[in-house]
């Protein structure tokens, strides 16, 4: 019954919603035409270059120097992103600098609500249990319980009726415009919703709401009256709210070819239980010409993100690596070949699956 009458109050209520996403969209479209998504927050901007020489210092096994970088990024910023934190705090531990490991644990802990994953990572391999104790003694909230319940709400309400598209899509669409609405008004008043407000979730990684970016993204690839996101994400990466690598694919999502080249740059791995460690291991690329490689690194530079060749030698470290560190702009796929076939014929598939990829090589990255 109380499903039913949720129902019935979207679907009275998505006219209206519809209506107003539409002129939402007119004046985002407005804005975009004045500011062109020109960046001017020189702090930001610092902040992404030098969590970027972190990670690479993380790679090259440097983590005291990648420890000083995230030290020096933290200071541009009002409140880290939870992937930064976690992998300072890692960095820290790793070259024993473990008062400012302490701050980074304490930081995570005060800006989350599901501690498990963070604990099964750090607890009987880094620290002991008492140490760990005495940081859950002193944590403090450090972010909007009311906001964050919402937000968990908010994704509830998305995943409502998915995958049911054939009975429930007016549903869904309805669900999605309620949502978006709701994060635009929060971003009116008081700046798109980030960790600012909302703290860590258990990954570390985004936040509930980006579901509704995600969908929101893949609805205007193919219908250009959804509301364009560009101007919406520009300026939360410009404020420090928005990861950039997850605003490179969500524009990418948006498939709107004026835009430019969002080149998500994903890694491949393709695995048989016959190949040997030297093909399964093997990362392979897109195979960009370089007129798109360039274009894609330009857009990447002016949002802040990763450039491609950055992008590889971090996916190159997180394959050989048994340390978990989070690196946002690295999305590896991982192929299994089924296991009935024998070797010639993985081979075979192997070599059909890489034909249209480049294998990464570190001493002849573009």
């Amino acid at each position: 019954m109380r499903i039913t009458i949720i129902i019935i109050i979207l679907t009275i209520q998505v006219g209206c919603k519809n209506r107003n996403e539409t002129n939402i969209k007119s004046e985002n479209s407005a804005i975009t035409e004045l500011t062109k998504c020109n960046y001017n927050n020189e702090a930001i901007t610092k902040y992404h270059i030098l969590t970027n020489k972190a990670e690479i210092a993380i790679c090259d096994g440097d983590f005291d120097r990648a420890s000083k970088n995230y030290s020096l990024a933290f200071r541009e910023i009002k409140k880290p992103f939870g992937p930064d934190v976690y992998n300072a705090a890692l960095s820290n531990q790793l070259s024993n600098n473990l008062d400012e490991r302490n701050l980074n644990l304490q930081l995570l802990i005060n800006n989350s609500d599901d501690l498990s994953l963070l604990k099964s990572i750090f607890v009987n391999t880094y620290i002991d249990e008492n140490l760990w104790n005495s940081f859950i003694e002193k944590r403090t909230t450090e972010y909007d319980s009311r906001l964050r319940n919402e937000f968990k709400s908010i994704w509830e309400r998305d995943q409502l009726f998915r995958p049911k598209y054939d009975t429930h899509d007016d549903t869904i669409q309805a669900n999605r415009i309620i949502n978006m609405n709701r994060i635009l008004s929060i971003t009116d008043s008081l700046g798109f919703p980030s960790q600012i407000e909302l703290g860590f979730r258990k990954s570390l990684r985004g936040q509930n709401h980006d579901v509704v970016l995600v969908h929101t993204s893949q609805r205007r690839s193919s219908n250009k009256n959804i509301i364009d996101l560009e101007p919406i994400l520009c300026k939360a990466v410009n404020e420090g709210r928005f990861d950039p690598e997850q605003a490179i694919s969500y524009l990418h999502f948006q498939n709107d070819k004026d835009k430019g080249n969002f080149e998500v740059y994903s890694t491949w791995q393709y695995r048989h239980h016959l190949l040997p460690d030297s093909l399964n291991n093997k990362i392979w690329l897109p195979n960009l010409n370089k007129e798109k490689y360039e274009s894609a690194n330009r857009i990447r530079k002016k949002w802040n993100a990763d450039q491609l060749d950055d992008i590889a030698t971090k996916s190159d470290f997180n394959s050989k690596s048994n340390i978990s560190f989070i690196f946002t702009s690295v999305m590896t796929f991982i192929e299994n070949m089924p296991t009935d076939l024998t070797l010639e014929e993985a081979l075979e598939q192997y070599k059909m699956t890489t034909s249209d990829k480049r294998p990464f090589e570190k001493s002849k990255i573009r």
